[in-house]
């Protein structure tokens, strides 16, 4: 070990010894010196140094060390010294055999008499000590001896006898000492360290200054400034545990930025706590175990009765520097002492420490952290005591806890009326980080339901699961038999079913049409205030969705400012709030609370509400156009929890997902997406009607315009039974207008579209955009143009970028074939930019299939059996002899899209190049030609890579 910050006590030692070269004339009386210190400070080293150096400068050195082991074996310290001693100069070999002789006969003298018989052993101490002194000559001598602490009693003797008579002799005394809580034997230790002849060289634990360099040393100064702050908290200063790290962290893997606790340190820590006394080492373990303060009311009650006393003598000179008044200096060190700990012990302690503290009426959560060590629960409190402390941690935003004290409980619990109150909060605390953990528990909280050992407080979250979860029927079954054995006279009862029916009616709008709410004998304020707050969420969704009522968004705001996502409740409530926003187009706004409520302590933690969030980041991102993000988002929320996982609420993040990717033109990953499986249930959610609209869309664009129109009118009759027939949720009828234009219905089409704008309120710009876009498609040459100015202009307004790259490049359209190619020009350069910043590779310039693929010949309409319109259209005019870039200006596409689009065709036709292209469609005169699709095993996928680029 490396002498580090110990130049001064070794310069006081050279000091001492060249006195013995002086003959023994010192300016101080004092003969021996004890360097003293904790365990592991260092003082052996010195001691070892010292010994050298002495050595080297002529002076006979005798050393001895002592040991636990052998402090009672008599004479076994004196015994070392004479063998240590030379036999030149220390008189002939006859006189170290008397010494022998004299030792073995003190050994069983020593054997034979009591710890009283003083007067017995004092002519052998005499004869013994008076041996040693014929050892000393005028020449310099040092006596080193390490540990004296652990010396037997007639070594401590015989070293006094020596000490007091080597006065004016050039003899030295040099012994180590680790302070203890008590000595062995305090009254020979006494004795033999008397303060007159005693000089104490205290070696103390290192600085912040010593631990690095110590440090740097060993690992060089780069690691050391990275770790010596950290290591000289874990360490405490003490040189052998910051042996221990270096050796760590030499091995290490990866970086150095923090402190490397490995086997070497926990053997370190071990180390030094068996060789201070045992009274450390057990206060040590009750401390690790406990996590309590050193002067804590456990400390006391959990070591041994006869060391109680003793406790107060324990701090960083005693403990070696691991203990503290706040107890274990540092969680690296208390796991080095639990892992040192046998698990008999470490049981036997949580035991004992729990029953102490549930006896002096302490908290569940100081309870319960013991309860989880021990092996069985044994009473009736214990789990009763897991449960509460992990209802508490829940709460307290704690989930990882939470689960750690009720799956004990579980595990040990015998009562059903208290195992099904364990299940209820196991699922609770499942569910906020993977919902798909929580059903499990929830088969076994039904049944406690039924057999009448829930009520409906502890049933209000499992039934939102099962909502969750798809399991309408379960939920309402259960909802009856809570309101049939209610007691109508309990408010408590009557206001959690009725937060539950009111969460049911939000979540599936269908089930509670027929089903009276249940009602309240007692018009308790209080309890009605609780149901206010507890259906706060569900009634600024039904103020939006029922009565368009825009007023909601300031309560919603009010609601996000005063709700976290701690618990599902209120992670429901912001939710719903965030959605009601949505709806009300506040769209800057609901970002804005996005990003608020993801900078929520709970939301990195829990992947539910995490998830929750991005989906809802996504929704808003999608509705701003930001193609990119909003499918980015969406499959982060996705990969955030299982499929099964999100149960029916799944439907949000794929159906931002799908209408992305559609968007962009990447059907064939939108078409993946939709592959995805998705409880049946989710369509008796609104959460389906998103999933039901972005289905259609992506059907349209891949040019099955009927099944569209079918998704689109299945939304429009979901909304009409559920009584939510509100534009803001689905546009059904706009959506089912686009797929009517392009089966050519126009005029069923123009009907519907305009029964949506009379439907409509000033304030959903964003809708009536949309349906005038639609109306625009309907008419025919100049009529165009005011509606799309004017769906332009409301665009504009509520910032829907893609929406608005389409109205432009419809706009420019409709003025080119006006005539007005200047304003053709800017409206197409704008929706160019807008596309590019949306991620839109393409842009359709109307919505009918009466919009040609060639401007120059609008006679030909090609409809190519395997090809969707967007790739007829191409194809065509590939077999027209147009070049790529050609294609791109007149459909107003990007050039890489026509490629991509271009080897799709290729591959779906099975050819090779433009000219078999334009003989398998034949397009020599004007008309439509059918193509049927080659063969299914004629097609070859590998014939060419599907990110090949065709020129």
């Amino acid at each position: 070990m490396e002498l580090t910050e110990r130049s001064c006590q070794l310069s006081l030692l050279e000091g001492r010894l060249a006195d013995l070269f002086r003959g023994g004339s010192t300016s101080t009386n004092r003969t021996v010196i004890v360097l003293t210190g904790p365990v592991g400070v260092g003082k052996t080293t010195l001691l070892q140094t010292f010994a050298r150096r002495a050595c080297d400068s002529g002076a006979r050195v005798l050393g001895a060390s002592a040991s636990r082991a052998e402090r009672t074996v008599p004479l076994e310290v004196v015994r070392q010294l004479v063998r240590a001693a030379p036999l030149s100069g220390t008189g002939t070999p006859d006189t170290l055999a008397r010494l022998e002789r004299l030792l073995d006969e003190g050994a069983l003298a020593w054997a034979d008499a009591d710890d009283t018989d003083d007067e017995g052993t004092a002519l052998t101490t005499a004869a013994i000590g008076g041996a040693l002194l014929e050892m000393t000559t005028r020449e310099p001598l040092v006596i080193a001896v390490d540990d004296i602490h652990h010396a037997d009693v007639p070594s401590l003797r015989c070293l006094d006898y020596v000490a007091r008579r080597i006065s004016g002799l050039p003899v030295l005394i040099v012994l180590t000492e680790a302070p203890r809580t008590r000595p062995w034997r305090p009254e020979v230790h006494a004795e033999l360290l008397q303060p007159a002849r005693l000089h104490r060289i205290r070696l103390p634990l290192l600085s912040p200054d010593g631990t690095f360099h110590l440090l740097a040393q060993r690992l060089g100064v780069p690691v050391a400034r990275t770790i010596a702050a950290e290591s000289h908290r874990i360490s405490g200063g003490n040189p052998l545990l910051l042996q221990a790290l270096a050796e760590d962290q030499a091995v290490a893997p990866g970086p150095a930025d923090h402190p490397a606790v490995g086997e070497s340190f926990r053997e370190a820590v071990l180390s030094c706590l068996y060789r201070c006394d045992h009274l450390v080492l057990n206060a040590a373990r009750v401390l690790a175990v406990t996590g309590e303060p050193l002067h804590g009311n456990l400390l006391p009650q959990l070591v041994d009765a006869r060391s109680r006393a003793a406790l107060g003598a324990i701090d960083d000179s005693t403990s070696a520097g691991l203990i503290t008044e706040q107890g274990l200096r540092h969680p690296a060190v208390s796991q080095a002492v639990i892992d040192g700990t046998t698990s008999e012990e470490r049981a036997r302690l949580h035991l004992e420490a729990a029953c102490l503290l549930h006896d002096d009426g302490a908290a569940p959560a100081r309870v319960a952290p013991h309860l989880v060590g021990i092996d069985e629960l044994a009473e009736p409190w214990m789990a009763q005591t897991l449960l509460d402390a992990g209802e508490q941690a829940l709460l307290d935003g704690e989930v990882e806890t939470a689960l750690r004290y009720l799956r004990r409980a579980h595990r040990g619990c015998a009562g059903e009326c208290l195992r099904a109150r364990i299940r209820s909060a196991l699922a609770r605390a499942e569910w906020r980080l993977d919902p798909q953990a929580a059903l499990p528990h929830l088969i076994g909280v039904v049944s406690a339901i039924r057999a009448g050992h829930l009520g409906s407080q502890q049933a209000a979250g499992p039934i939102q699961y099962l909502l969750w979860h798809g399991e309408i029927e379960e939920a309402a079954a259960l909802v009856n038999h809570l309101s049939e054995r209610a007691d109508s006279a309990d408010p408590r009862s009557a206001a959690e079913l009725l937060i539950i029916t009111g969460w049911m009616s939000t979540l599936y709008p269908g089930v509670m049409l027929e089903r009276p709410a249940p009602t309240m004998a007692v018009r308790d304020p209080l309890t009605l205030a609780k149901v206010k707050r507890g259906v706060q969420g569900a009634t600024l969704l039904s103020a939006v969705l029922d009565r368009g009522d825009v007023g909601a968004v300031e309560q919603a705001e009010r609601t996000l400012s005063t709700t976290g996502l701690d618990d599902e409740r209120n992670m429901w409530t912001a939710v719903c709030a965030l959605i009601a926003i949505i709806y009300a187009d506040r769209l800057d706004l609901a970002d804005d609370w996005c990003d608020r409520l993801g900078r929520d302590p709970a939301a990195p933690r829990y992947p539910t509400p995490s998830a929750m969030l991005t989906a809802l980041r996504a929704t808003v991102a999608g509705r701003l156009g930001d193609l990119s993000r909003a499918e980015k988002l969406a499959d982060e929320a996705l990969g955030q929890l299982s499929p099964k996982g999100w149960g029916v609420v799944i439907g949000i993040p794929l159906a931002v997902r799908i209408r992305a990717l559609t968007f962009m033109d990447q059907l064939d990953a939108a078409a993946a997406c939709l592959q995805t499986p998705v409880p049946p249930a989710m369509f008796e959610t609104p959460i389906g009607l998103h999933y039901l609209q972005a289905r259609g869309m992506h059907a349209l664009a891949a040019g099955s315009p009927e099944a569209a129109l079918a998704d689109f009118q299945l939304c429009g009759q979901l909304m009409n039974r559920w009584r939510l027939d509100f534009s803001g949720l689905i546009p059904w009828r706009t959506e089912s207008a686009r797929a009517l234009l392009r089966m050519g219905r126009r005029q069923q089409a123009g009907r519907l579209v305009r029964d949506e704008l009379a439907r409509l309120r000033p304030v959903h710009v964003r809708y009536r955009a949309a349906a005038l876009r639609v109306l625009a498609a309907t008419e025919d040459g100049p009529d165009r143009i005011p509606h799309l100015r004017s769906a332009v202009r409301l665009l504009r307004q509520c910032g829907d970028r893609m929406e608005l790259a389409h109205n432009l490049a419809d706009l420019g359209h409709a003025y080119q074939q006006a005539g007005d190619r200047r304003q053709a020009r800017v409206a197409s350069r704008s929706a160019r930019e807008l596309a590019e910043e949306c991620g839109i590779p393409m842009l359709r310039f109307g919505i009918s299939a009466r919009s040609g693929a060639a401007e120059g010949r609008r006679d030909t309409t090609v409809v190519v059996h395997g090809l969707t319109d967007a790739e007829s259209k191409v194809a065509a005019l590939v077999a027209q002899g147009h070049t790529n870039r050609e294609i791109a200006e007149k459909l107003f596409l990007t050039v890489s899209a026509i490629e991509q689009r271009l080897t799709r065709i290729y591959r779906k036709l099975d050819v090779n190049s433009r000219s078999e292209l334009a003989s398998r469609l034949r397009l020599s005169r004007p008309g439509a030609t059918l193509l049927d699709p080659p063969p299914r095993g004629s097609l070859d996928p590998d014939r060419r890579p599907p990110g090949s680029r065709l020129r």
